[in-house]
């Protein structure tokens, strides 16, 4: 598998290395995201906006989502409660914004993969998700990625909440237009569209593992790889 870039390990944004424009409440590509923080966090010097979110990442490894304490956050930073929600509206939008920061990375992530490989839609399905697996099981403290996943119900509504933003579709829709479909066995764009799901699905379901099970990195590739391979001599040509 490819090296994941050594400023994955030392940015402390998870969204934040592959920003390169002006600090705003636009998502990495330039579009407006739902899911962002208010432009005023942005114009905070950057050591504050880190010192902000440090201090919620401690929060969410200290504890479950129902027990985060926005005034644990205000009293750590020194900052008065309306100033912290001139920034973020409430919990849910903090963790969306988290959330959100690790499914851009892998959507920009299987883009690329997809524009180097000459639009290998298989390859690309494997690489980004050992990409997605080593980032998930690495990255930050285990508290921390536990507490931010675990809980399903609140992570499938962030999900559909994200996936319903413009800018995320857009996004899912560049990356399948960018398969090369006459490498796959599809009688339409509406059968690849159902793969495309199908795949999709079993790699978040397998991910979980990490969170609900407490699998380790290769229980969780080999869970899904097994069925990639058996999707692929189905469908590939």
């Amino acid at each position: 598998m490819p090296e994941i870039p050594e400023q994955f390990y030392l940015t402390k944004y998870p969204y934040r290395h592959y920003d390169t424009g002006p600090k705003s409440s636009k998502g990495i590509y330039g579009k407006k995201d739902d899911h962002m923080p208010s432009e005023t966090f942005f114009r905070l010097p950057e050591s504050k906006q880190q010192r902000i979110i440090e201090a919620i990442k401690e929060e969410i490894a200290r504890v479950p989502y129902e027990n985060f304490s926005i005034g644990n956050i205000i009293r750590h930073c020194s900052i008065s409660r309306g100033s912290f929600y001139q920034y973020f509206k409430n919990k849910e939008e903090i963790y969306l914004y988290l959330i959100s920061g690790y499914q851009d990375q892998f959507i920009h992530f299987a883009q690329e993969t997809l524009d180097k490989n000459g639009g290998d839609f298989f390859d690309m399905l494997e690489v980004t998700y050992r990409y997605a697996v080593r980032m998930l099981c690495y990255k930050d403290s285990k508290a921390f990625r536990h507490n931010l996943f675990c809980n399903m119900r609140l992570y499938e509504q962030i999900w559909q909440k994200a996936g319903s933003t413009n800018h995320g579709q857009e996004e899912i829709d560049r990356l399948r237009a960018s398969v090369d479909k006459s490498k796959l066995r599809v009688g339409s764009e509406e059968e690849f569209c159902v793969l495309f799901d199908i795949c999709m699905i079993n790699a978040l379901k397998d991910a979980a593992g990490i969170f609900i099970a407490d699998d380790n990195e290769q229980k969780v590739l080999d869970n899904f790889l097994r069925k990639l391979a058996l999707l692929k001599k189905a469908y590939s040509k």
